[in-house]
């Protein structure tokens, strides 16, 4: 007898699964991970640095906050720095 309930997906383990796929279900969980795989199957993926990755939108949000500030709203750089990650010398520049 079939259990119709579940799926041959349900029998897959983590720990069963090669290092980067384990390294990928702890960031985004087995069922997000299967579905990458099933949506991308056999494509090599090169995940650049977040920090190179996601700097433009760093500088676009300090650049934001920069021209929000004024006399009741005064820009501070160090926690600009703290929020993004980016470096005193990167906010000023």
């Amino acid at each position: 007898m079939v259990n119709s309930e579940k799926t041959w997906i349900d029998y897959i383990k983590t720990e069963q699964l090669p290092e980067d796929y384990q390294l990928i279900v702890g960031a985004i969980g087995l069922a997000n991970t299967i579905k990458l795989a099933q949506a991308l199957p056999s494509v090599y993926v090169y995940l650049k640095s977040p920090d190179k990755l996601f700097k433009p939108a760093k500088i676009q949000f300090v650049l934001e906050n920069y021209n929000q500030s004024g006399p009741g709203n005064p820009f501070n750089p160090r926690r600009m720095a703290l929020e993004t990650g980016l470096s005193i010398r990167e906010i000023y520049d």
